[in-house]
């Protein structure tokens, strides 16, 4: 198996997990925190990111290597390529550390749109029907 293979079972692996995690982040910063819609607005544009790379590794493991990739329990997953397989197995440490990596490497890499806040949307509705 060549590096690059390597890296897209890695990413295939991670990437829903750092989504999940992303979706998470943003449930409690909306929850309790007065910038909330910068972190959001942040954190959505990431999670858009995660998911076209996501499409693309995923297509990139079907189309180029025919490998099909599955998980086998919570830690473990098995792969299937043209009649061979095998089994890939991570600690729950090298999983946390792989899924921050991707995080740090797309949050640092993303441009993003502030999204209107609440205040943000009165003042515009008060702009469009004035008293």
């Amino acid at each position: 198996m060549n590096t690059e293979l390597k890296q897209l079972i890695q990413d295939f692996i991670v990437i829903p997990m750092a989504i999940k995690v992303y979706e998470q982040d943003k449930k409690l910063i909306a929850a309790d925190f007065t910038m909330a819609n910068l972190y959001i607005s942040m954190i959505d544009a990431v999670i858009d990111r995660l998911r076209q790379v996501q499409i693309e590794t995923k297509k990139k493991l079907y189309t180029k290597y025919h490998v099909d990739v599955k998980r086998v329990g919570n830690t473990s997953y098995k792969w299937l390529s043209r009649g061979e397989s095998g089994l890939i197995e991570f600690t729950p440490q090298e999983l946390r550390e792989m899924t921050r990596d991707i995080m740090e490497k797309y949050m640092y890499g993303t441009k993003f749109k502030l999204k209107d806040g609440f205040v943000d949307q009165l003042r515009r509705l008060e702009k469009e029907n004035p008293r």
